[in-house]
């Protein structure tokens, strides 16, 4: 299993709405696709270790580990494309960072307003788990994939609220 990190940005635009992090990512894994920048764990790394060093590579943005808020734990399996490793996300939220957003060769990443995300151009799970995150639960999700861009099921653990 591949295991990967990644972080969403959260901030008030300067009308007053809430704003997240996110862009078009330009290569790789989900290229094509409305994501948030992230990537794969290097050896010894912790996964907010990870994002902090992905943040820096992707948009030229500093993030502090302690910054960091546990969001999500999702795996993803795609039994119908062999050729992809099933992948384990950690997903993180921050109100705290240093710098504005740098387009880099892997995302073009941009202020979005949260009221406006267009789940459509996201990977088809996005909409089961991040309108969660965005209202503050931490989300444990396994979602099965049919081909490349369909879920085909997915099983969710309740949160302690619910």
């Amino acid at each position: 299993m591949l295991i990967v990190t990644s972080a969403l940005l959260r901030r008030t635009g300067s009308d007053g709405r809430p704003e997240v992090l996110m862009g078009l990512k330009k290569t790789g894994f989900g290229a094509g696709l409305i994501n948030c920048p992230g990537g794969k764990l290097e050896p010894g790394e912790t996964p907010a270790e990870a994002v902090v060093r992905e943040f820096a590579e992707e948009t030229g943005m500093t993030l502090a580990v302690g910054d960091l808020n546990p969001a999500a734990e999702l795996v993803f399996r795609f039994p119908e494309v062999p050729e992809w490793d099933d992948i384990r996300l950690h997903y993180f939220t921050a109100t705290k960072y240093a710098g504005e957003p740098q387009e880099s060769v892997e995302i073009a990443a941009e202020w979005m307003a949260e009221a406006d995300l267009d789940y459509d151009l996201m990977w088809d799970d996005s909409r089961l788990w991040l309108p969660s995150v965005l209202a503050g639960e931490h989300v444990v999700m396994d979602v099965t994939y049919a081909g490349r861009s369909k879920v085909a099921s997915y099983t969710r653990e309740p949160s302690p609220a619910e």
